[in-house]
């Protein structure tokens, strides 16, 4: 290949290195160095759109022939070879009103949700439709403004800042074929995600301030002061794709206000490192008070992005690899070696560059399992599993740059992550197979992290939520250890999930944390979206208040008596839907005020026709959301706000949607 640099893709299969070369100076208009681990690298940009689909096309062809994608039509088909894969917002001195915020990750740094308030309105997504709702005083509660959106598009979350309000939208378009400049096969549509900036000094009449469509689904959103920052992934085969033997090809666009045009092949990204190009990730900032700046918009071929974490200062996108081995002898399976592929994203006043890449052993659980503090980037993984007994648990410290500095491995063997929590120098981790192994580990030195306690309990925590500096509250399950004969049928040593667990830890012994107070909720199939959603939960310090919306599944005694009192695989009937409310302290633990629910009371017993799949189907009442204006608890379902004093619980007024 002459002088030629050319780009390597490798797969070691066994002894044997397969290897895909692309011929980088094909491509490369322009390069910025960047770091990544151990070494610099060049991050280049394609000189033409013909270098762009020439470069997807081998992906396509390279990972499709190896991995076991092909397309029939324009559905997608996996062979049996495919891959499988708290703090506070600073709130604005203008309003006088106390009232909750989106349960967030960093100060500063707001996340999208399906409900936001401002004190004195309520912004909603409920039934395919935006809600603006005059919420207090809560005599005065009703709808003043309704945006039923129509079409193949679905509402995702919504961001508020002062008059404006920002909605993203998932939607479809059909591609051009820019083979012939005509739309090509009619059934074939590409996902694109849909900005809506409103402005809502009106509050019954909001207009649309900016509109942006682009290419690509919507990943995720963040708000930092009047920026919001978008994310977008675009697979392969949205862009080039065989149909009946017949190519396809779409160049990514964005359109701003009625106007389209294509991203231009320079603005694209590839970072020069193996195995990295298999996804398009387009990052967007958008200032939300200025219309006439433009979107800034830069795209990235990187790895399929399925999580993300965001600071004042970065973007850190990840994403799991996985290498497989070829055996050297047939009929023997060699487990895939996992690993989380970083990549770190500079943003600053809407300027969006690439930073850095790096990689850890292992995969993640969620964001709270990432954390930047102090210029340094802290992770924490899981390698192998529980199931086949070879599982272990990490936490890698990493510079700026992604290299590792420091790392913690072999944390509980045969157990898993379950949940993190960075705060500070300090990190909490969760791990489980039969107890709750909870970790306090000291990161206070960067290059010499340190696990100084244990506690060992039944049961774990899915979400950790700071009460304060010492104290820790765990949500998650209850477990009861299997029986002898249950673990000998599974040949598995394990224990069954049962009731919805919410336990506080004082951790201001560090070394020696405990358990002071806990709660169980229900027995098994009780379940609760702050389990996957930390935005579902309502809690706040300074009024010792916990909200935490529950599906209830509950066990009758004469089953517990029948079973002489073990019912560990037996599955409760659905009782209740609605949120519990607890009043809170390191002294009286968990206090349950009351509960609301937003269903009729005949629904709230299960029947012979449901039984244990009542609670499952929701029928619109089953409540999302709760949070507070001054002293009002509210709770949102697609069907209803109601408003509940928030000492008494007494029911003062329901808003029927």
């Amino acid at each position: 290949m002459g002088n030629k640099k050319d780009k390597t893709f490798k797969k070691i299969v066994g002894a044997t290195a397969v290897v895909f070369i692309i011929t980088s100076s094909l491509y490369a208009i322009a390069t910025i160095p960047v770091s990544t681990g151990s070494h610099t690298y060049e991050l280049k940009t394609f000189s033409s759109y013909e270098n762009l689909l020439h470069f997807i096309k081998n992906i396509y062809n390279y990972y499709g022939n190896n991995y076991g994608y092909r397309y029939y039509g324009s559905n997608i088909v996996f062979t049996k070879n495919s891959l499988s894969d708290g703090a506070m917002p600073e709130r604005s001195t203008m309003n006088p009103t106390d009232f909750s915020e989106t349960n967030i990750q960093v100060e500063g740094v707001d996340e999208p949700d399906l409900i936001k308030t401002d004190g004195t309105y309520l912004y909603m997504i409920a039934n395919q439709s935006i809600y603006i709702i005059k919420a207090y005083p809560w005599k005065n509660a009703n709808i003043l403004s309704k945006i039923k959106v129509e079409g193949q598009v679905d509402i995702n979350n919504l961001f508020i800042n002062n008059n404006r309000l920002i909605v993203f939208e998932t939607s479809q378009r059909y591609p051009k074929n820019n083979v012939s400049s005509e739309t090509y096969y009619p059934y074939y549509q590409i996902p694109t995600t849909i900005i809506k900036i409103y402005n809502i000094e009106d509050k019954t009449k909001p207009k649309t301030f900016r509109e942006i469509e682009i290419d690509g689904s919507y990943f995720d959103a963040r708000m930092i002061k009047n920026i919001v920052y978008v994310i977008t992934t675009e697979q392969p085969y949205d862009i080039y794709r065989v149909i009946n033997e017949n190519e396809t090809i779409n160049i990514p666009e964005i359109k701003t206000d009625g106007v389209s045009k294509k991203i231009p092949a320079n603005s694209i990204y590839y970072p020069d490192t193996p195995d990295s190009a298999y996804c398009l990730t387009h990052v967007l900032s958008i200032d939300v008070n200025n219309k006439n700046k433009e979107v800034t918009t830069k795209s990235f071929l990187l790895g399929n992005t399925n999580t993300m974490y965001v600071s004042q200062n970065n973007i850190y996108l990840t994403y799991t690899k996985q290498d497989y081995l070829k055996p050297l002898t047939t009929n023997i399976y060699i487990e895939p070696q996992e690993k989380t592929i970083i990549h770190r994203i500079s943003i600053k006043n809407g300027d969006i560059s690439y930073a850095a890449q790096g990689e850890v052993p292992g995969r993640i659980l969620n964001q709270f399992s990432m954390d930047e503090y102090n210029g340094f980037f802290r992770i924490a993984t899981t390698t192998g599993h529980t199931w086949n007994g070879n599982s272990k648990n990490n936490v890698y410290i990493l510079s700026q740059n992604l290299s590792r500095v420091s790392k913690i491995e072999d944390i509980a063997p045969g157990e898993q992550i379950h949940s993190a929590r960075f705060m500070g120098t300090k990190a909490y981790l969760v791990t489980f197979k039969k107890i709750d192994p909870f970790f306090t580990i000291d990161l206070s030195d960067p290059y010499n992290p340190k696990i100084l306690g244990e506690l060992k309990i039944p049961g774990y925590s899915d979400y950790l939520q700071p009460y304060d500096e010492n104290h820790i509250i765990g949500i998650g399950k209850d477990t009861v250890e299997a029986l002898e004969s249950q673990k000998e049928m599974r040949n598995l040593d394990f224990a069954w999930y049962q009731g919805i667990k919410i336990a506080l830890f004082d951790v201001t012994d560090f070394q020696h944390p405990k358990e002071i107070a806990k709660i169980v909720i229900g027995d098994r199939g009780t379940d609760s979206p702050v389990l996957r959603d930390h935005k579902a939960l309502l809690f706040d310090r300074e009024k010792n208040l916990l909200v935490i919306p529950v599906t209830v599944y509950e066990i009758d005694e004469n089953i517990k008596e029948q079973h002489h009192g073990y019912t560990g695989n037996i599955h409760g009937e659905f009782t209740f839907q609605g949120v519990y409310v607890y009043h809170i302290t390191p002294e009286d633990g968990f206090v349950l005020k009351g509960k609301i629910t937003h269903r009729e009371h005949n629904e709230t017993h299960s029947d012979q026709t449901w039984g244990w799949y009542r609670g499952c189907y929701d029928n619109g009442f089953s409540i999302k959301r709760s949070l507070y204006i001054n002293n009002v608890l509210y709770t949102v379902s697609e069907k209803m706000i109601k408003m509940n004093d928030l000492n008494t619980l007494e029911e003062l007024k329901n808003l029927r949607l």
